[in-house]
């Protein structure tokens, strides 16, 4: 289909060389910023709902080993090739006219390129740097395959369709970087892309989850591993496919640089400076899968990967798209800011949302520790397979959603505020943070697995004598806590320094929630501990319905606190957002 005129915000390798000058990205808008997270969190519960059922299917389908190997090792692989190979690329082209045009000692050089015929120019060399992600994703793959396939163990290796199903996966990640073009694309042109990027990334969901519940009925679990694969390659499929339909070709074909630098100074040092940082990044946040696929056996990692799944489904559902509509917005604030004071005053608008994003995150914080320890067990057996049992799913899963989802939520607002914010000389800054958040991480794990031993009573994993039942996967959970909790501290950090010269507050007590919000969930906490604890450790199904209703109940009740303490702070950021640009 022949690509349409690009949007406003896009770019082409193809961009006219005729004199054009540089605009500002669009000023971001409360009702702008309002609809596209109205539009991701759809986009994530109808998909995310889908692909549970589906992969419930699959759970039941699929032995622990081949879900291990698929879920942790496989996937992996593929999320190191794309972010290693698109992030910081991504990030650069994101930050559009306002980091783009920061320098390398953080001077907006926006002055100096906004000669006649700079539009263009730049245009051209956005769309070669948009491409930069596939090429460096051919070596990336190739070192990360074999890096994998040297430490895996023959067991790993030996399995049917290892090889074939490995070569798909890495298939599918070249071919979600070869339209990464138009995700940017899609990213940076409003509604129309909004539109393209909801049925290509929800499609690609469905299809994933649609293709291997398919292969895996029809060939049986001995080919379970094949399943998982060809589901992979189908869901990029789809994607690339509604890109090419959306945008078609143009920007996807390798393009010459025609006299002119191949790409914008500016905007190459900081792909570059993202890239490294996301690095290090990437190796945080999936530290615990690095090693749970190092140190436990197959079983217990299909184990964490079932917890892990249902873990990540609030997140994904909830959490990435506040995360991606803060950073796409508040990008655009920061790039507008510098622009003209019309556009300062609407971007001082959209980062007054910040402050109040993150105390409501915080409330996680308490909720999560005060409801799920007496609830899940009665929730569990209904949510785990029966093949499960022998595995630590039930106790990862208890650990992650206790401890582990409250600090993602935070942490991802406030990273994306730095993402959004951020000048070399912050990237910099954080690169120590990133060393200290890895030494975080080794020291947690170091400490809460020394003297481990394995046991016949906790399947092969490994217990600690000290803390009592506590797994070798809880204590990965609980180390990458450690080293998100350092993160969040720079991450906070950083954003208190941007926001306060701009006349904003991020501070530890305004974050907090408020004391009647904290005597609530008090409340409700023991209540149910005190209901669960009368129940037993074992009781029948219609005492489970008893005290998951208590649960329903109190959640109704905290929350009804919350929303009249709330309400005042509420109405104060919506008279800000919405005041007119004087």
């Amino acid at each position: 289909m022949p690509a349409s005129p690009p949007p406003p915000g896009s770019f082409s390798a193809n961009a006219p060389a005729a004199p054009t000058t540089a605009t500002p990205a669009p000023a971001p808008t409360l009702a702008s910023a309002l609809s596209t997270a109205r539009a991701l969190v759809l986009l994530q519960l109808v998909t995310r709902l889908l692909t549970f059922a589906l992969n419930q299917t699959l759970v039941r389908l699929a032995p622990p080993e081949v879900f291990g190997t698929a879920a942790i090792q496989f996937d992996l692989v593929a999320s190191t090739i794309l972010f290693l190979s698109r992030e910081g690329v991504r990030h650069a082209l994101l930050r559009g006219a306002g980091g783009a045009n920061v320098d390398a000692g953080g001077t907006d050089t926006r002055a100096s390129a906004g000669n006649a015929g700079d539009g263009a120019v730049r245009a051209r060399q956005a769309a070669r740097l948009a491409q930069v992600p596939v090429q460096a994703g051919v070596l990336v793959a190739a070192a990360v395959v074999s890096l994998y396939v040297t430490l895996s163990d023959a067991r790993t290796v030996g399995q049917p369709g290892f090889s074939r199903a490995l070569a798909l996966y890495v298939t599918a990640a070249l071919l979600e970087l070869a339209v990464e073009p138009h995700h940017v694309r899609a990213l940076r042109s409003g509604a129309p892309g909004l539109r393209a990027r909801v049925q290509a990334e929800g499609g690609a969901a469905m299809v994933r989850a649609g293709a291997t519940a398919a292969w895996v009925a029809r060939a049986g679990a001995g080919s379970a591993l094949v399943g998982f694969a060809v589901g992979q390659a189908a869901g990029a499929g789809w994607l690339a496919g509604r890109y090419v339909w959306a945008y078609g070709l143009d920007g996807l074909v390798y393009s010459s640089s025609k006299g002119e630098p191949r790409f914008a100074p500016d905007q190459a040092r900081l792909a570059v400076a993202n890239a490294r940082q996301g690095v290090v990044k990437h190796v945080l946040t999936e530290a615990d899968r690095l090693a749970v696929g190092r140190i436990s056996p197959l079983g217990d990692q299909g184990g964490y990967a079932v917890a892990i799944n249902y873990g990540s489904l609030i997140a994904r559902i909830v959490f990435q798209p506040i995360e991606e509509s803060l950073l796409l917005h508040l990008s655009r604030a920061d790039a507008g800011a510098s622009a003209s004071s019309s556009a300062s005053s609407s971007g001082a608008r959209s980062l007054a949302s910040v402050p109040f994003v993150v105390h409501l995150s915080t409330h996680l914080l308490v909720l999560c520790p005060a409801f799920l320890p007496p609830l899940l067990p009665a929730v569990l057996p209904l949510l785990l397979p029966g093949r499960y049992a022998h595995t630590t799913a039930a106790s990862t899963l208890a650990t992650y959603l206790t401890a582990y989802i409250p600090l993602l939520s935070l942490n991802g607002i406030l990273e994306a505020v730095h993402a959004a914010t951020a000048r070399p000389a912050d990237l910099a800054r954080q690169a120590r943070w990133m060393a200290a958040s890895s030494a975080a991480f080794v020291a947690a794990l170091v400490a809460l697995t020394q003297g481990t031993q394995r046991t016949a009573t906790q399947s092969h994993s490994r217990a600690l004598p000290v803390l009592g039942h506590i797994t070798t996967e809880q204590a990965l959970v609980y180390a990458s806590c450690a080293a998100m909790a350092v993160r969040i501290t720079y991450a906070a950090a950083h954003a208190h320094r941007y926001l306060a010269p701009r006349g904003l507050t991020l501070s530890v007590r305004a974050a907090l929630p408020k004391p009647p919000v904290l005597a609530a969930a008090a409340a409700a906490g023991l209540a149910l501990r005190v209901t669960a604890a009368w129940l037993g450790p074992d009781p029948p199904v219609a005492l489970r319905a008893l005290l998951v209703g208590e649960g329903m109940a109190w959640t109704a009740v905290v929350l009804g606190v919350a929303v009249v303490v709330e309400r005042a702070d509420f109405a104060a950021l919506q008279r800000v957002m919405r005041a007119k640009t004087e």
